[in-house]
């Protein structure tokens, strides 16, 4: 999973106060409650979350409804030296807690609650800024406390919901939101978005659209954290369109403009356009940096981007900001996670803990760094703990199943499938898991079931039960994908099913295929002497097989006939992902019979994914023919542009040295761009243009001098498993002219 932001702006959103609610919190503070909630829905396995354990504070103080200290301690406090009013000391915590320096807050209101213990002001502030540091569990108990002293505090029950929600507790989380509304009314904003978080979370994206839709027609379609909300939920299924117009929504919240910001930054980079989303937000993190969040968004951001120096660069100056926040330390170990370094992630997460045991981001990354290491004792440990900080967390239960899934322990598997299902009801996620390991076992699966958890705007859970779904159905992918509901609107309709497509191919484990063409093209003299020249005719089969992220290997048998003259070709490959970014391979052939072609050809290649959308790639081979050796170098670039637009380009650098003759060095160029309309058709055109120095350099010619090419390829997908495709192509060269049409079948299993 990419790196997320600490401050989840592909999920936080939060809102200004509407017309009958008044509580004693700033706006900034539902912004952060909400900026946490978000992390625990976007990393959920990751465990981008926090919490800890519990507090001294004194129970059974009377509920009192004045802010400001007793009268006579007013007095006795003004003579001493120093003192300072407390109305000052609480808007100064606000002001040093919207620069993220929680811990100065939660100093500054811990002096005022030893003046005025009772004040529910003092005493709400607390627990939010608790909460912020990380210790939700502390801070959830501050807030059940003044709920039982005040059952009508719609501020300490949605408080209390938040702490829930960071906590994976999806099913306390939307009863605490749901008693928050119904004492402050419907207009409260950031409750109800809490409780349409929940249901994202447990894999309900869709119900919790249609709310959030209705939220922003209520707040007459302005509210710049509505729209960040919805941006989300446009993002998850790759609208951006959609995504960016809602996301940039005007706000004069500067806690609002940083999320907006990190949103755009991270869209960006996921369409390949990473040095416009980096610019982005390492221009907003200079301008605000005293911000500790801005900073450490900024991080997260580089991170995801692969810029791991100026990444680490942003972590250790949020560091320097507020040393007592644990956001900096663990994007660090997210960074050397990503990098590899295992054992640096594990050493840090580590060190979150030991300052804050209540970080159940902490523990859930010792947990999952300590499976990567194999050391699944020290990852139970972790899981203790972490459940202990967040009784009944979706999200421990969900990395306890996957240590027994891997582990193949059917008892314990069921046995804390069981209390998932005990805990949250309402999570889609424990059926998955239960499907999943009948499926690995041998065991039914309930198709049914699996139609159940379709979501058109939960693609992560969606791909899942629609993989298995058609796994066990035999249904095309087509027809599958039309199983899944209608999304709310056309442009999310049509996204939706793109996006899950898209994930249930790759998620395919293997993956075998078996194609085979036919070409024939005619030839023109251009020399004046009218030569009546003869068809060339070209037929091929080939088969590969490949692992998602892993292995490939492919056999290509192919036969030529030029100017009456067959050949006959055998062609063998092999590539490997080195890591996710980085491909290398080999690749050999000997010709069975013919002159023309190469005896025989050996070469290496290798390429690298800067982003899911540029690659650059490099092919170097040998190649000896009857009466020459040939090095051939092909460099490549090929770069997806837009989602449904790529181009490739292909320099051929051909050296031959001729027995007897003169060596020569020919260069040829070829230029391509495809359009896929559909996730399985496509069309493209393609331009070549260069010298042949008897060797293969396109499409397998030879001949001499110089020549030009225009291509037109068009790609028709049956389904997903069948395709069709026909070509044409015209080639203009010294001797004569080309036209060749081709037909071949593709077949994907």
């Amino acid at each position: 999973m990419m790196a997320i932001p600490q401050r989840d702006t592909a999920q936080t959103v939060s809102f200004p106060r509407f017309r009958g609610r008044d509580v004693p919190f700033s706006r900034w503070s539902a912004h952060r409650f909400t900026g946490r909630a978000a992390l625990a829905i976007a990393l959920a396995c990751a465990g981008i979350v926090s919490a800890c354990g519990q507090s001294t504070f004194p129970i059974g103080l009377p509920p009192v409804d004045s802010a400001r200290p007793a009268r006579a301690e007013v007095v006795r406090l003004a003579a001493q030296p120093g003192y300072e009013n407390p109305e000052s000391a609480r808007l100064r915590a606000e002001a040093v807690a919207k620069r993220g320096q929680i811990g100065q807050a939660l100093a500054l209101v811990r002096g005022l609650l030893r003046a005025d213990p009772a004040s529910a002001q003092y005493r709400l502030m607390e627990a939010q800024y608790l909460g912020w540091l990380g210790r939700t569990a502390s801070a959830g108990e501050r807030y059940r406390r003044l709920m039982q002293q005040n059952h009508s505090d719609a501020a300490a029950q949605e408080g209390w919901g938040n702490t829930q929600l960071w906590r994976g507790n999806w099913r306390e989380a939307q009863a605490a939101y749901a008693s928050a509304i119904a004492t402050s009314g419907a207009d409260n904003v950031s409750a109800a978005l809490g409780f349409q978080r929940a249901l994202v979370a447990a894999g309900r994206a869709t119900p919790a659209y249609r709310q959030a839709v209705d939220l922003d027609r209520r707040s007459g379609r302005q509210d710049a954290e509505v729209g960040l909300f919805l941006a989300t939920i446009h993002a998850a299924v790759d609208n951006d369109d959609a995504a960016f117009a809602l996301a940039n929504r005007r706000t004069s919240d500067p806690d609002v403009r940083q999320r907006q910001a990190a949103f755009q930054a991270q869209r960006l980079i996921a369409r390949g356009q990473k040095d416009e989303g980096l610019n982005l937000i390492g221009s907003y993190a200079e301008a605000h940096a005293p911000d500790y969040n801005a900073v450490v968004a900024a991080g997260e951001v580089f991170a995801t981007a692969g810029r791991t120096r100026e990444a680490r660069d942003y972590f250790d100056r949020a560091s320097q900001l507020a040393p007592e926040r644990d956001e900096a330390l663990l994007g660090l170990a997210r960074l050397a996670r990503q990098q590899g370094k295992q054992r640096d992630s594990l050493a840090l997460y580590e060190e979150v803990v030991a300052g804050n045991p209540e970080s159940l981001t902490g523990w859930l990354g010792i947990a999952d760094v300590a499976q990567q290491l194999g050391d699944l004792n020290r990852a139970w440990q972790a899981l203790d703990s972490a459940q202990r900080v967040a009784p009944g967390s979706a999200l421990v239960y969900r990395e306890r199943l996957k240590i027994a899934f891997r582990e193949k322990d059917a008892d314990t598997f069921y046995g804390v499938l069981r209390d998932y299902q005990r805990a949250q009801p309402t999570d889609a996620w424990p059926e998955l898991w239960a499907q999943k390991w009948a499926d690995a076992h041998r065991g039914e699966v309930n198709a049914a079931a699996l139609q159940s958890l379709f979501d058109p705007l939960a693609p992560e859970v969606s791909s899942e039960a629609l993989r298995l779904f058609r796994r066990h159905t035999g249904m095309p992918l087509q027809q599958a994908v039309a199983r899944v509901p209608a999304a709310p609107s056309a442009d999310l309709q049509d996204a939706a099913q793109e996006k899950l497509g898209k994930q249930v191919r790759v998620a395919d484990p293997t993956v075998i295929g078996v194609a085979t063409g036919y070409e024939f093209a005619t030839l023109n003299d251009t020399t004046g002497a009218g030569a009546n020249l003869q068809a060339w005719h070209e037929g091929y089969v080939a088969a590969y097989w490949r692992r998602q992220l892993g292995m490939s290997v492919s056999g290509e048998y192919r036969t030529f006939s030029r100017f009456g003259q067959q050949a006959n070709q055998l062609l063998l490959g092999w590539d490997t992902h080195v890591t996710p970014q980085w491909i290398v391979g080999l690749d050999t052939g000997v010709a069975l019979n013919g002159g023309y072609i190469p005896r025989w050809r050996v070469g290496a290649r290798t390429e690298y994914f800067f982003t899911d959308e540029f690659s650059a790639s490099l092919a170097v081979s040998h190649l000896r023919f009857a009466d020459e050796p040939v090095l051939q170098i092909i460099p490549g670039v090929t770069w997806r542009w837009h989602p449904q637009w790529s181009s490739h380009a292909r320099m051929y650098v051909t050296h031959a040295e001729p027995k007897g003759g003169r060596a020569n060095t020919g260069l040829a160029g070829l230029f391509s761009t495809t359009w896929q309309f559909t996730p399985l058709s496509s069309a493209s055109l393609s331009y070549a243009i260069g010298e042949e120095n008897a060797s293969q350099l396109i499409k397998g010619l030879i001949g001499e001098k110089n020549f030009q090419s225009v291509g037109v390829d068009l790609k028709w997908g049956i389904n997903e498993h069948l395709s069709l495709q026909p070509t044409y192509r015209y080639e203009s060269h010294n001797l004569f002219d080309l036209h060749a049409i081709a037909l071949n079948l593709q077949f994907r299993y």
